[in-house]
């Protein structure tokens, strides 16, 4: 008896550390594969926006269970600033109603990372909406 006590107790506590762990979310650093692949992930979409390669630089950036939230800012290679007054959001340049920064949802599925969702220029955030849409782990937001 004393031993399906003790057995109930530790597989509760293991089940607890596992799920624990499994709901943190990290950033990964700067140069490594899993940041360039999300990056490279991201580059498609923001070239069909933008009509043109780019960098970008992270605001943030977090992963947890296979997926990825990032927001970022582009730049051109040369980490220069984007004229966006020569783009598609000229118009919403000029109102003052342009961010240049995109947000985006990955999903880790089949070996690479795939962009669910992407929104790029707009002033009020996507993610909770997002957050409605997805089963996605909260952590990746915070």
């Amino acid at each position: 008896m004393i031993y399906r006590k003790l057995a109930a107790v530790l597989f509760c506590s293991l089940f607890a550390s596992v799920n624990l762990f499994a709901q943190s979310a990290h950033t990964p650093a700067a140069g490594t594969p899993e940041r360039e692949a999300i990056m490279d992930a991201l580059r498609v979409s923001a070239k069909k926006d933008l009509g043109r390669v780019v960098i970008f630089r992270v605001d943030r950036l977090r992963i947890a269970e296979g997926w990825a939230f990032a927001r970022v800012a582009p730049t051109l290679p040369n980490g220069d600033e984007i004229d966006y007054s020569k783009t598609k959001y000229r118009e919403q340049v000029e109102l003052g109603a342009f961010d240049p920064q995109a947000e985006a949802l990955l999903r880790y599925e089949g070996g690479e990372w795939k962009v669910l969702d992407y929104r790029f220029g707009a002033t009020d955030l996507e993610s909770p909406v997002w957050a409605e849409r997805y089963r996605f782990p909260k952590s990746i937001l915070e």
